[in-house]
């Protein structure tokens, strides 16, 4: 199991947004609490999302498994990116620890739009697309 520790995405909701953790002393502490008792409970590695980047850090040298950071800084040990938000799929999403190594979204779009002028056209699908 990979534990995963601070903005956990599926509870956005409940936390009011992709709102950073980790900023308060407390939240701090849990955090680094929350972290070594995955390591106990017998995690292989812990995903840090969206914390500072000094913290995570500092949580990646009070465990001994791997620390993989979405947006954690890179004082940790390894680095994961989401494919359709590196390679500009989804348009919306655009936090500071995004780089993005595409735009797909502008040519999927521009594909899309040829697309249905070929289909309202009567030009899709021609005499070779058919059986």
């Amino acid at each position: 199991v990979m534990g995963h520790i601070g903005l956990m995405p599926q509870s956005v909701n409940a936390i009011g947004g992709y709102r950073i953790q980790g900023k308060s002393i407390s939240d701090q502490d849990r955090l680094k609490d929350e972290a070594v008792a995955l390591e106990k409970a017998g995690c292989f590695a812990i995903v840090l999302e969206k914390i500072p980047a000094q913290l995570a850090e500092l949580v990646a040298k009070t465990v001994s498994i791997p620390i993989i950071g979405i947006g954690a800084g890179n004082g940790v040990d390894g680095q994961v990116l989401v494919v359709h938000d590196m390679l500009g799929i989804n348009n919306e999403f655009s936090p500071r620890f995004l780089r993005k190594y595409n735009n797909l979204y502008e040519q999927m779009m521009g594909s899309f739009q040829e697309y249905i002028k070929d289909v309202k056209s009567g030009d899709f699908p021609n005499e070779k697309e058919q059986y």
